[in-house]
């Protein structure tokens, strides 16, 4: 078996040169052949300068001269990864040293399976150093993408995941920003993927540079990050929320026109509650067809997407890279 640990990064200048010595160092102990791929999202400073000049014959450093965002930036590594598992997480090392041994682990364990994640919301994991009102966001947000989209996994939104490469360069995904997370989920879950989870930990830690201690940086714009998170959730697979309210309409529907009917056996007025009974009953029915509807989107979606694994998936980024010069994908050449 061999791996491939996919992180990027953006203006991590401050805490570049450690972590990835760190990151290096801690594979070392995995007992797997391995490479580390470092993908450069656009930084505006020194970071791309810092990660050449560490010299490693596992060390393969990536980028492009302006900022993608997350999810291209791990398309691009994820695309350029020769492992049979790649494993995706945060430069910052914020889910601990152990976690790419765990999450290959789990593979070891079960074999049939083609996805692992991390979720710290699996015991004995959780949050570490994390201000309360980030924690409860993530909480809550993943309950409500579970419930609008699927139910696969308790951590929807972490980049912190193992893929067998066959599956995860074989998936249609375009998604460039955070986004990208959910679409592997939505998209994977489709095809039926088996996909298992580990308990683990974040934590946010403190770097220091120079005796001085970096502070954090965060690159999630918290609104942002909600509106766009639960756009995707509320248009990815809409027929779950829709047969939902159908089957709630029609329920009260129903109560409304049995209160009619007992009002009527007993001499009260029940007009109103028929009409309102009926009206409710009448948009059940909307509700029904339009999730049908909504179904056969979705059956066809399923298809679209089948045909451009078929065709490759994320073949073009695979073969924009193969079209490099060596030198500008791996650190071969530190002064690039």
């Amino acid at each position: 078996m061999k791996v491939s640990l996919v992180c990027p990064f953006f203006n991590e200048a401050a805490i570049l040169d450690n972590t990835i010595r760190h990151l290096l160092l801690q594979l070392e102990s995995l007992d797997a052949d391995w490479e580390l791929i470092v993908v450069n999202d656009g930084s505006t400073d020194d970071s791309e300068r810092i990660a050449r000049s560490i010299s490693s014959p596992r060390l393969r450093v990536l980028g492009y001269p302006h900022n993608r965002g997350r999810g291209h930036a791990l398309r691009t590594g994820i695309a350029a990864a020769s492992g049979d598992i790649v494993v995706t997480t945060e430069i910052d090392l914020s889910w601990g040293d152990r976690i790419v041994h765990d999450l290959v682990d789990a593979f070891r364990r079960d074999p049939t399976l083609d996805i692992v994640v991390a979720s710290p919301h699996l015991a004995p994991g959780g949050y570490k150093n994390v201000p309360a009102r980030r924690v409860w966001i993530s909480k809550i947000g993943n309950l409500i993408i579970r419930t609008l989209m699927t139910n696969a996994v308790t951590m929807n939104t972490g980049m912190t995941r193992a893929y067998r490469r066959s599956l995860i360069q074989s998936l249609p995904l375009s998604e460039d920003g955070k986004e990208f997370h959910l679409e592997v989920i939505l998209k994977a879950t489709a095809f039926g993927v088996r996909i298992g989870e580990v308990p683990a930990t974040l934590e946010w830690k403190e770097h220091r540079r120079d005796g001085q201690v970096v502070q954090r940086k965060s690159s999630s714009r918290m609104r942002r990050l909600i509106v766009s998170h639960s756009l995707f959730s509320l248009f990815a697979h809409p027929v779950r929320y829709v047969m939902g309210a159908a089957v709630i309409t029609l329920a009260m529907g129903l109560f409304f026109l049995g209160w009619a009917i007992v009002a009527m056996i007993v001499g009260q007025v029940a007009a109103y509650m028929g009409l309102l009974g009926t009206s409710l009953v009448i948009l059940s029915l909307g509700f029904f067809l339009t999730a049908i509807i909504m179904q056969q989107g979705w059956l066809i979606q399923k298809e679209l997407w089948m045909v451009q694994r078929m065709l490759g998936g994320d073949g073009a980024l695979r073969r924009s890279l193969e079209l490099q010069p060596r030198g500008d994908t791996a650190n071969t050449h530190p002064e690039n």
